[in-house]
């Protein structure tokens, strides 16, 4: 079925080879033979690169991840295209960037239909699709089912591992972990292997939920250290118990007997951030430990393709969406981030963050730099985070200031009656360019204006790549309708 195109995308007559596979291999084409074995996609949730073992990070805590690194055709660092899990996810299911698709935060979450998802994108290759996935955003309610003749929740992943072990011909399965995100869990078991790694405190909770980290997303309040040594630990329970759950799925694969027929590709939808930019969590900003996730492609035994970035370079994610439609023998649309296979695409990856505190943010990763864009679309809301605390947690029993709900909406209406990356007219956006290193925050800032003023050049070309004009949100979502928000957590 035909998808139909938005502004935001390209006309509907350049959709149309995306939806057609190649020639290739039936004499009216040259090049590589379309992959027909299995398609495997696992995600992991709030995943960092920085404590993967293959990584640099601490050895013996992600075995099974390290393992599969040290086995893939390739496997280095991956940038997400948004900070949190609603953007980022829906870039990894249609491979477009989060102005593009819309899904750009809790609030306005939901796939449009109109959007080609990768399991529609992989059906006229004749692909069946089914989908294992847990937490809150990868689910029907928000628009995940499209394209996927089975979508169920994970749960223990029983029902996972077992249409692994029975995989074969083309069929695509993904499947998302719900881990390393919170709630953080003790899991016993895990103990001793992060126990080895040192600094594991002897006294810790059974379980840490969201509310109690959602107090210190303000970069205002204090965390006490031995707090934030507590969450720190508990995140490094939760990575190992991931760890292990995607060990699970490895060996069902490996039993199937499609090991060696399977196109594999495991990565993370964002990382996380704990006390690095002086914030817990997702969605505050888009430093290093937010947006640089773990990325392992295994290609088929005896495939004619070859990975085409150097190991050491940085991948935009949202590629995996074309590397796996190309790999099938289908013709990728023009918009949507090139395939790895891709020779000749430019160094540099671009994630986005909207609707902050009167802000939004872009960044462009190029090397071992990053420019950081802010964009201001309104003053700062002193009792911001007070609001956002109550809306996400629960209602104080006394109301402590403004409602929260007339606060935010007018922060929404600022929003939306900006342009998202170039502001107000009479506002210039702020630029910060960092230097990423091996320091415990992962980047320091640098100052060179020339450097900077090149990365933003191409930060904002790449912005504005595949779009006729830059309107304001509201204007936006009046070009192309999306359906209403979906609750937020």
């Amino acid at each position: 079925m035909l998808k139909r195109a938005s502004r935001l995308l390209v006309p509907f007559a350049l959709l149309l080879p995306a939806l057609l596979p190649t020639l290739a291999g039936c004499g009216a084409a040259a090049g590589p033979q379309p992959h027909r074995g299995p398609i495997v996609l696992v995600t992991l949730d709030a995943l960092r690169a920085d404590v993967v073992g293959a990584l640099g990070g601490a050895p013996g805590l992600t075995p099974h991840l390290d393992g599969l690194m040290a086995e893939a055709d390739w496997a280095g660092r991956g940038i997400a295209p948004a900070g949190s899990a609603a953007p980022a996810l829906a870039s990894l299911l249609t491979g477009l960037r989060p102005w593009q698709h819309q899904a750009l935060h809790p609030g306005q979450a939901v796939l449009a239909p109109e959007l080609l998802t990768l399991p529609e994108a992989l059906a006229p290759a004749g692909y069946t699709a089914a989908a294992f996935t847990g937490g809150y955003w990868a689910t029907a309610r928000f628009g995940y089912a499209q394209g996927f003749t089975q979508l169920e929740s994970l749960r223990q992943g029983k029902a996972a591992i077992d249409a692994l072990t029975q995989l074969e011909g083309p069929r695509f399965v993904w499947i998302h972990l719900p881990e390393p995100e919170t709630p953080y869990i003790r899991r016993e078991r895990m103990r001793d292997r992060v126990a080895r790694l040192g600094g594991l405190p002897r006294a810790l909770p059974a379980r840490i939920e969201r509310a109690q980290l959602e107090p210190y997303f303000d970069p205002a309040r204090p965390l006490p250290p031995a707090k934030l040594r507590r969450f720190r630990a508990m995140y490094r329970l939760n990575v190992a118990w991931a760890d292990e759950r995607l060990g699970r799925l490895l060996a069902a694969l490996r039993a199937s007997g499609q090991w060696d027929r399977t196109l594999l590709v495991v990565s993370a939808n964002h990382g996380t951030e704990l006390g690095e930019y002086g914030q817990i969590l997702q969605g505050g900003s888009l430093g290093r430990r937010l947006i640089e996730v773990p990325l392992a492609v295994k290609l088929p035994r005896g495939s004619e393709r070859r990975i085409a970035p150097p190991r050491a370079e940085r991948v935009a994610t949202a590629r995996i969406w074309a590397t796996l439609v190309e790999a099938a023998g289908v013709v990728p649309p023009p918009a949507v981030a090139p395939s790895l296979f891709r020779q000749g695409v430019p160094a540099g990856a671009l994630s986005e963050l909207y609707l902050g505190n009167g802000t939004n943010q872009f960044s462009w990763v190029e090397g071992d730099d990053q420019l950081l864009w802010e964009s201001r679309f309104a003053p700062a809301e002193p009792e911001y985070h007070r609001a956002r605390l109550e809306l996400v947690v629960a209602p104080p029993r006394v109301p402590s200031g403004e409602p929260p709900a007339r606060l935010m909406g007018r922060l929404a209406a600022a929003f939306a009656a900006a342009p998202p990356l170039t502001g107000p007219r009479a506002a210039r956006p702020r630029l910060v360019l960092e230097r990423w290193d091996a320091s415990p925050r992962g980047s320091q800032p640098v100052r060179e204006p020339a450097r900077a003023a090149m990365l933003a050049r191409r930060l904002a070309a790449a912005w504005n790549a595949f779009l006729p004009t830059e309107l304001p949100p509201g204007r936006e979502l009046a070009e192309r309708p999306v359906p209403p928000p979906a609750p937020k957590p």
